[in-house]
């Protein structure tokens, strides 16, 4: 029997960072995590990545105030940056929305005090589409930074790439922005993930 599709949505909320140049004059209440997690006995992820990529749609969002152009260049520099050695998952801009496995979009701001989050369709221990949504604007309104969008977006790509929320504040992955790029450490957890028994890690 086919496993069902199960949708699981993974949120980043907003904080600010203490280093990088990216604190502002004053830094509102950290919120805490909004994430669903659904225990499962294997954690999901992408299959057979390497001879066939993940297509990538990054929608212009034109119509939405504050977003450039450049945002999409970011935004694929992110997806480039996650490409790891040991982890067999490559990916390719797709022309269409149609033709998509995964789409990006930005809307001018998240519910609560979210500034990223990404919708997986998860097929048993399988992803098998998703799509990350990235706010230009914080709970207040205010345009966060290139910085702070930098970092949300390689934060969803992590979650993409089925890593989950983790406790350090050096990696990508904490709930909050905290870091702007990816650790050693983050690297090290998606090879960790990729290498899970009876699962192919080579090309």
């Amino acid at each position: 029997m086919r496993p069902l599709p199960l949708l699981i949505p993974l949120y980043l909320v907003v904080a600010l960072i203490g280093a990088g140049g990216m604190a502002r004059p004053a830094a509102p209440t950290a919120a805490a995590a909004d994430v669903t997690i659904v225990a499962l006995p294997t954690r999901p992820r992408w299959e057979g990545r390497s001879s066939r990529p993940i297509r990538v749609f990054i929608a212009p969002g034109s119509a939405v105030a504050g977003w450039r152009p450049e945002l999409m260049d970011a935004v694929w520099n992110g997806f480039r940056q996650w490409s790891t050695q040991g982890v067999p998952v490559r990916f390719t801009r797709a022309a269409s929305p149609t033709s998509a496995d995964v789409i990006v979009e930005w809307v001018d701001a998240l519910p609560g005090t979210c500034i990223g989050k990404t919708w997986r369709e998860d097929v048993g221990a399988e992803i098998s589409t998703a799509r990350i949504t990235l706010a230009l604007h914080d709970h207040r309104g205010l345009g966060l930074t290139v910085a702070m969008q930098r970092g949300a977006a390689l934060h969803e790509i992590g979650h993409l790439l089925g890593l989950e929320h983790v406790g350090q504040r050096s990696s990508i992955m904490y709930p909050q922005v905290w870091v702007t790029d990816i650790s050693t450490g983050d690297r090290n957890a998606l090879r960790d993930l990729y290498a899970q028994p009876g699962r192919a890690v080579a090309d």
